[in-house]
């Protein structure tokens, strides 16, 4: 039960009262139940001392009725063993007992702590009194301590809303100390003014970007700052006259003239209608607009006016409406962000020209190459005697020495310019592997060096990837395994290192026999031009770009690069690359593998459906730019009653006779073009199998030239279009299937690549392929 205070609670225990009666007769346990039986108790009966103690652990007792004669433990034994338990010390104990021993066992009963000392037969009224005081102290010491748990939570209640009180108090303070602190330091103006737009507050910023002290303009309009904020601005009839005097009254300050028109338009642009009867920044939709950041052009005391940035917030306090305002000059910002525009359009400019120097510098020494190189290959093919057959083979080999420096210097240019980027293409891992391969069979007989590939049985067959950066990461690899190692091996391994769905972590290693290199070098290797041996008398040769440019291929795949070496026992290059397993369920890319369509990043499978199926390239094209100047007129070859119809167009003299001399070889004879008119106007008379386009050309370029050879072609026999250029730049391969160009033969122009790309698209000699 429960009963009102003045503003507290009382609390009333209507718990348990249990009653311990104890006693060895159950008769004399009948005959205490039946006097107490009315009191509303749970009476509870032992037999014994033991029995006792036992309930005494379970339960709670507001009294205990024990005899002194009980057998094994009487009742001293007992109340001595219940007052040495602490929870039970304070529990009354009465005793009853038959003795005629009286004064000695009162004097044991009270010494072992009992309350009171009965004899029997006891007098019923009596003994069922006492037990009702006991009772009535029990009830009324459990609901003391109840309400003094009460007391308790709620002193601690009021405790924690005193500490939230002192921390809110306290947060608050900090709170109003570092907002003056931030308005008066801040570099901005914030100002606070009423619905009648009167200034309220304003921080010390307001001296020095409008010229006024504080007191100057507390209590004036906000519009002698901010013209726009003239009633004007918000309520401007039709035609844009300015209404009467708005906030505060005031009239437009000199300099106002438009800004009220001007800015009546911004509001009106954001749905906020302009009518004399809204009043200054009234309803939410001006709120919500004026929450917008804004730049406007208030002015300063001395009337000159500066750009700034206002954004305008809201609150209600007391029923009244208080905006806060804040200013920000924007002077310099503005100017930065001009400079850094042109600085933008500056780098855009330089980082053209220096695209188009790096296409002019392809193309410029690699045409030459181009000519040396094959025209080099062609009098290695004639009947030469030995020192000749030298010399010619000199020649080869330093212009393929020249032309790989220059391709290191380009790639690496191109890496650092951010012209790169990763295609993501199907492949099958071990041709790649044997093609690299490949391109050592020649040099591991000379060395007598044994190259063994080593592959992970796991590893799909198909990968999707960059199939020609992974390329030449291992040929560059590869190579260099080959020029430090005089005996003994060169093993390369592939290792599947994790799987997340089609997405694969492959690590390849190269490992080979050679001279090792000293661990303090070792942090040299991957930066660009950076040798191992610097001295004047150093054995190795080259630019000390190749290892800089793998890792910067190897981290634009998504991988990481590191090397490990022992001087005298040999080297180990580990890298890293993310591809993607092919999906078993789709066209297998093998036949379209390389095709320039591919490479400009059409999928294979509309590819192998497309006029043009089967085709691709095993070459890796690269850059290209402009035209040599003697060109050859253009000739044509008497017609022919069989054989493929193919056509060479080249502004370059020794191009022209390179090519042909590369088709001749294969029994094909050709048409030659000397720019892109010359093609069109010779594929208009005669339909052409195949067109040898190259890029750059005077009078009209080979991709003008390739769009109009396709369109005025016949339906179905359009010609293939293959792109003779030294272009590797995605852009340009993308030009190049715009314009409708099928494939392409990278510059310098090599026998093998003329040899495949024919196979390709089917175009057989007419005649017998001349001896080699």
């Amino acid at each position: 039960m429960q009963g009102e205070g003045e503003g507290a609670v009382m609390i009333a225990y209507d718990g348990p009262v249990n009653i311990l009666l104890v006693d060895d007769h159950p008769d004399n346990l009948l005959a205490l139940e039946a006097v107490l039986g009315d009191l509303n108790c749970n009476l509870v009966k032992c037999l014994s001392g033991a029995e006792a103690l036992r309930c005494l652990l379970k339960d709670e007792f507001a009294v205990i009725l024990l005899d002194v004669q009980m057998p094994e433990m009487d009742g001293f034994e007992t109340a001595r063993l219940i007052k040495s338990r602490k929870k039970t010390q304070e529990t009354p104990i009465i005793f009853i007992s038959a003795t005629s021993k009286e004064a000695e066992h009162f004097f044991t009963g009270y010494e072992a702590g009992a309350i009171d000392y009965m004899l029997k037969p006891f007098v019923p009224q009596i003994l069922k009194a006492k037990i009702e005081g006991f009772v009535r102290m029990y009830v009324g010491h459990k609901t003391l301590q109840l309400q003094a748990e009460l007391l308790q939570r709620q002193t601690m209640e009021l405790e924690r809303s005193n500490r939230e009180l002192m921390m809110t108090t306290y947060q608050l303070t900090k709170s109003q100390a570092l907002t003056r602190a931030i308005q008066e330091t801040s570099m901005d103006t914030m100002m606070t003014f009423d619905e009648e737009g009167i200034i309220l507050t304003v921080n010390p910023a307001i001296k020095s970007m409008f010229g006024y002290r504080e007191d100057e303009v507390l209590g004036h309009p906000v519009t002698m700052l901010i013209p726009c904020f003239e009633g004007g601005s918000y309520r401007t009839h039709e035609g844009g006259a300015p209404a009467k005097n708005g906030a505060g009254g005031n009239k437009q300050q000199p300099g106002q003239a438009g800004q009220s028109s001007e800015h009546g338009e911004w509001f009106r642009a954001r749905g906020i209608e302009a009518s004399a009867d809204i009043p200054f920044e009234s309803g939410a939709a001006v709120c919500a607009a004026l929450s917008e950041r804004r730049q406007l052009n208030p002015i300063r005391k001395d009337g000159s006016r500066f750009p700034a940035e206002i954004q305008i917030g809201v609150a209600t306090i007391d029923e009244e409406r208080v905006y806060a305002c804040t200013v920000v000059d924007v002077t310099e910002r503005n100017r930065f962000e001009q400079e850094l525009m042109a600085a933008r359009d500056t780098a855009e400019v330089a980082a053209r020209a220096k695209t188009n120097f790096l296409t002019m510098v392809s193309h410029e020494i690699r045409t030459p190459m181009n000519g040396v190189l094959g025209m080099a290959g062609l009098l290695l093919d004639t009947e030469l005697d030995g020192a000749q057959r030298e010399y010619a083979d000199i020649i080869r080999k330093s212009g393929e020495a020249l032309l790989s420096v220059i391709n290191d210097i380009l790639d690496y240019a191109k890496i650092e310019s951010g012209k790169l980027e990763v295609e993501k293409l199907p492949f099958k891992l071990p041709l790649l592997i044997a093609e690299t391969f490949d391109l050592f069979t020649a040099k591991s007989r000379q060395s007598r060096l044994t190259l063994t590939y080593e592959a992970d049985p796991a590893m799909p067959e198909l990968l999707v990837g960059d199939e020609i950066k992974l390329r030449q990461v291992l040929v560059n690899l590869i190579g260099n395994a080959f020029k430090f190692t005089s005996e003994g091996s060169i093993t390369v391994t592939s290792k599947m290192l994790a799987v997340h769905g089609q997405s694969v972590l492959i690590e390849f290693i190269v490992a080979d026999s050679g001279v090792g290199i000293a661990e303090d070098k070792l942090p040299l290797l991957f930066h660009p031009f950076s040798q191992v041996d610097t001295s004047l008398t150093r054995q190795y040769e080259g630019t000390g770009l190749g290892l800089a440019i793998c890792k910067n291929l190897v981290e634009l795949m998504g991988g990481s690069i590191g090397v490990s070496s022992v001087p005298g026992a040999g080297t180990t290059f580990r890298f890293t690359v993310q591809l993607q397993a092919w999906p078993a369920s789709q066209h297998d890319p093998s036949a379209d593998e390389g095709s320039f369509a591919a490479l400009a990043g059409e999928s294979f499978g509309s590819f192998y459906e497309a006029e043009l199926t089967g085709s691709g390239s095993d070459v890796e094209p690269s850059e290209h730019g402009q035209a040599s100047a003697h060109a050859q007129p253009s000739k044509t070859t008497a017609d022919r009653a069989g054989g493929a119809a193919v056509l060479v167009a080249d502004d370059n003299e020794i191009n022209q006779k390179l090519t042909l001399s590369l088709l001749d070889k294969l029994g094909i004879s050709a048409d030659v073009a000397g720019n892109g008119s010359d093609a069109v106007d010779l594929a208009f008379n005669r339909n052409y199998d195949l067109i040898l386009m190259d890029m750059r050309m005077p009078v009209m370029d080979g991709l003008e030239a390739t769009r109009r050879v396709l369109a005025s072609a016949p339906p179905g026999r359009a010609p293939i279009v293959v792109a003779m250029t030294a272009n590797v730049l995605p852009s340009d391969r993308e030009r190049c299937l715009e314009a409708g160009m099928a494939d392409f033969l990278a510059k310098p122009i090599q026998f093998d690549a003329v040899k495949r790309v024919l196979k390709r698209y089917g175009i057989e000699p007419e005649r017998t392929q001349s001896s080699l």
